[in-house]
């Protein structure tokens, strides 16, 4: 993921701002991929960007959640492997969490929704 976002920060931080823009929630691939395309106008600037290494991660993120300005992804790059991270939309960091904290950041997003 850091490696994604260091070869496309410009991009990055479009794509970061439209997935924070609506405030918390839970997005599925196709949300994601959906925001990506409307932060990335240009046809050939988007296809580039999602042929790369980002494309990659976000094929393999089975859902994103958002509690601006972090965005934290279940990735799952291989059949029973899983991986989570959480991404500063502001400054594009990236911190490894475990599944429990995954799973707190979640709980956010539905207990304010209660």
């Amino acid at each position: 993921m850091l490696e994604a976002l260091k070869k496309s920060r410009y991009h990055m931080k479009r794509c970061f701002a439209k997935y924070i823009e609506k405030g918390r929630r839970t997005l599925k691939l196709q949300q994601l991929m959906d925001e990506t395309a409307k932060a990335i106008d240009d046809v050939t600037e988007r296809n580039q960007v999602l042929e790369g290494l980002l494309g990659y991660i976000l094929c393999s993120t089975q859902e994103a959640v958002v509690i601006p300005p972090h965005v934290a992804f279940a990735v799952r790059p291989n059949p029973g492997s899983w991986e989570f991270v959480k991404v500063n939309s502001d400054d594009l960091t990236v911190d490894p969490i475990t599944t429990a904290d995954y799973l707190k950041f979640k709980e956010m997003v539905y207990d304010e929704n209660r």
